[in-house]
């Protein structure tokens, strides 16, 4: 009697053991994580496209020449930092300055004393100052000073070689510039150089092209 119930519950016995084993393989299967898949580098040169009231901006960016400075500037435009914000200084026919964040509120006498929080090293270059260059705008006292605001030359102006970060250069829109640049500007003498006409960037994106 004994040996025939043994045997019963020696089956049962492995067959409990078994469909546990394979409670646990399943259980393990389950919970291994999916392989993530890097995503795939960009393809092509980073642009920067600006939408501002008087058109669209598209600067090809130049990491070969100021690596650092474009990896700012990238960042920044994908975070739309520079939306609303305004050309807060023109010289007709020579450069539109822009990219300060003061310049979202109402009071221009604040303009052009904002940054992004940080500053940038200069990467000054061989790369000349002829129409269409964009640059990092600095404090003239202090070669690292640069952070957010940026300038568009509309001539060869050769007294600002290798004294500003160049980071890029306008492959569409420099009519754009041309226009903003001949804005009207203010009379107040403590406000040299800036239009009265608000003229802002609405929108911005990174392009590979």
């Amino acid at each position: 009697m004994r040996t025939k119930l043994l045997f019963p519950l020696l089956c049962a016995t492995l067959l409990t053991v078994s469909c546990g084993s394979a409670e646990k393989e399943t259980s393990t299967e389950k919970k291994a994580a999916p392989q993530v898949q890097p995503e795939p580098k960009p393809q092509g040169t980073p642009h920067a496209v600006f939408v501002t009231d008087k058109g669209k901006i598209v600067v090809k960016l130049l990491p070969e020449v100021a690596p650092k400075t474009v990896e700012a500037v990238i960042g920044l435009v994908r975070s739309g930092f520079y939306v609303k914000t305004k050309f807060h200084r023109v010289m007709p026919g020579t450069m539109i300055q822009g990219g300060d964040p003061n310049s979202k509120d109402n009071d221009p006498y604040n303009d052009g004393q904002g940054n992004a929080g940080n500053v940038l090293p200069a990467e000054f270059s061989s790369r000349k100052f002829d129409r269409g260059v964009v640059a990092m705008a600095r404090q003239e006292a202090v070669r690292d000073s640069a952070s957010s605001q940026f300038f568009i030359v509309l001539k060869r102006m050769s007294h600002w070689d290798k004294q500003y970060t160049v980071f890029g250069e306008v492959v569409e829109g420099l009519d754009v510039a041309e226009r903003i640049s001949r804005a009207p500007l203010s009379k107040d003498p403590r406000l040299k150089s800036w239009p009265v006409e608000n003229i802002r960037i609405r929108d911005t994106s990174i392009e590979y092209r």
